[in-house]
């Protein structure tokens, strides 16, 4: 991480240190484009570039050589180092010597191979155009920091979300199976004791529902095949617990068997159907399971309200929402319509 931080400086320093020798050095640019100086010809022509390109080179160079400076006095891309005040004065009072010294040691060398006349009103003494160089590198580097420092405390506040979001998953499907083992566990209870010969389906079924269950735990998302394969377990056990008062229908598009949701989601809307409505011979539940074609499952049932609501955890719904709000960023939506009650849970394509 930081070598890759290192080398990205020193790639946008090179950048910066050209994009400061060209805006510096511009209208004298434009002068050898366009011009006076652009008119001559021949070796005066030659010559008069060769001067340009080192006076840009020279700049270029200064630039880049205080880049690297401020790289080692404010350690821009260490995200650990504190900046305080001095270490600013210093690489501003480093940076404006250094330049001020490089700028006399780079000109002296270019003097003794220059045969063009320097342009009139040009010194090599200090100038303003080294406080420009000064400031902008300086100015960029600090840029440069609070940029990667920003990018640092969001990389961190992104880890530290993706963290809790892990745990609260985890939380929530802990949440989840015990209730389903109750409900379960009942259940068995009652048709030991009304209808024994039937129990041992009954055992068989519920161990591989609480089979999955249990593995579940381990998964943040199954495919709908494997959801559904689940389900015909756990519609067994159900329907031997309301027997005819109950139906459940099932119209599941094969096109969507690969795609994706949290374990557990269709048991959950199932359950809370059971829960909240009167089951009986007079006023049977019908619950239907079906794919929409935009890429969606859809649980829904004929609403006919309990007299006495049973107690219950209120977590059903709420933590299913929550789910998909974590793990995908979409929430389900719930219509209560023409007395029926639907839940549609987006599907994840592979």
């Amino acid at each position: 991480m930081q070598k890759k931080s290192t080398k990205q400086f020193f790639i946008i320093a090179l950048l910066l240190s050209l994009a400061i020798a060209i805006t510096i050095h511009f209208p004298m640019v434009m002068s050898y484009l366009f011009g006076e100086e652009g008119s001559r010809h021949g070796e005066r022509l030659l010559v008069s570039f060769t001067h340009l390109g080192a006076e840009l080179l020279i700049t270029f160079i200064l630039a880049f050589l205080m880049f690297t400076l401020n790289y080692f006095i404010l350690k821009p891309v260490d995200p650990h180092r504190k900046l305080k005040v001095w270490n600013i004065l210093l690489a501003v009072g480093l940076t404006v010597i250094s330049v001020y010294i490089l700028n006399h040691y780079l000109y002296s060398i270019k003097n003794l191979i220059d045969t063009e006349p320097r342009p009139r009103g040009h010194r090599d003494e200090f100038d303003y155009t080294n406080f420009f160089v000064s400031a902008l590198v300086v100015g960029c580097v600090l840029i440069i920091r609070l940029i990667y420092q920003k990018q640092i405390i969001n990389l961190e506040n992104e880890t530290l979300r993706r963290e809790a979001l892990q745990s609260q998953f985890e939380s929530l499907k802990n949440q989840l199976s015990p209730h389903f083992l109750f409900n379960s566990l009942t259940a068995l209870k009652t048709l030991i004791r009304e209808a024994p010969e039937t129990a041992q389906n009954y055992v068989n079924n519920l161990s591989r529902a609480l089979r999955y269950t249990l593995q579940s735990n381990e998964k943040q998302l199954v495919t709908l095949k494997e959801e559904m394969t689940f389900m015909d377990s756990y519609i067994y056990l159900i329907k031997l617990r309301f027997d005819t008062n109950l139906s459940v229908s099932i119209s599941i598009n094969e096109e969507y068997s690969s795609y994706r949701l949290p374990p557990l989601t269709i048991q959950t809307l199932i359950e809370n159907a059971i829960k909240h409505n009167e089951i009986s011979k007079t006023k049977p539940l019908n619950i239907h399971i079906l794919t929409t074609d935009n890429e969606r499952l859809a649980v829904w049932n004929n609403i006919q309200e309990k007299i006495t609501e049973e107690e219950g955890t209120g977590i059903g719904l709420t933590n299913l929402s929550k789910q998909f709000q974590l793990l995908i960023g979409k929430d389900i939506s719930i219509s209560n319509q023409n007395n029926q009650f639907r839940v549609e849970v987006p599907l994840i394509k592979p």
